[in-house]
Parts: structure tokens; sequence; C-alpha cells
């Protein structure tokens, strides 16, 4: 029951800024901040989802992997940003941005029991 606790609320805590009232992210480093925090909300949830059984293994290891992705990706952004390459930094942010936002609804849906 604990578990299932704590998955719910790291569900809830990657739910977004906008539902708790929070102003979404104006700024490349805020929006890069706020991804940040994003990926490692999604690694909390994945493994506590593991861990409550309403994950797979197997599963936990492409949601990991695509969140290694999106971490490479962030990096890349925060790298880009720094040598003035806006293009590139808000592209890899952006894509980034996507995977996380994708590996949120995955992991809601299973804390959901699909």
């Amino acid at each position: 029951m604990l578990r299932n606790l704590n998955v719910l609320f790291v569900l809830l805590l990657i739910a977004g800024c906008a539902e708790l009232g929070l102003a979404p992210a104006d700024t490349f480093d805020k929006k890069l901040a706020y991804a940040y925090g994003v990926h490692t909300a999604v690694v909390k949830a994945t493994t506590s989802a593991l861990d409550a059984k309403t994950l797979k293994s197997t599963d936990a290891e492409q949601v990991a992997s695509l969140s290694a992705q999106s971490r490479t990706l962030l990096d890349g952004a925060l790298a880009a940003s720094k040598t003035g390459d806006i293009t590139t930094a808000n592209g890899k942010l952006l894509l980034a941005t996507n995977i996380l936002e994708q590996l949120q609804a995955y992991l809601r849906s299973k804390q959901n029991g699909s």
C-alpha cells in the first residue's frame, strides 16, 4: 500500500506545473531546469512502479533507456546553449521534453492498471 502511495505521489509530481497552478517556464533556462526535474521524477516513478509491481522489469528497462536518451538530449541542449547555438539547444530540449511527456503518460497508464 505504501509503495502504491509513493508511486501515486511521484506521478502527481510529474503531472506538470500548469496543473499545480504554477506559471509555465518562459525562458530556455527555466524550461531546461523543469525538464531536468521531470527527468528525475520519471526515474523515481519508474523505480516506484517497478517496486510496486505495476511495471514489468522489461518495461522498466525500456523506460530507463528512453529516460537516459532524454537526459543525453538535455545535456546536449545545455551544451549547445553554452556555445550560443540556440536553435540546436531548443531542438534538443523540445525532443527531450516530448520523450519525457510520453514516458509520463505511459507511467500514469501503468498506475491506472492499463
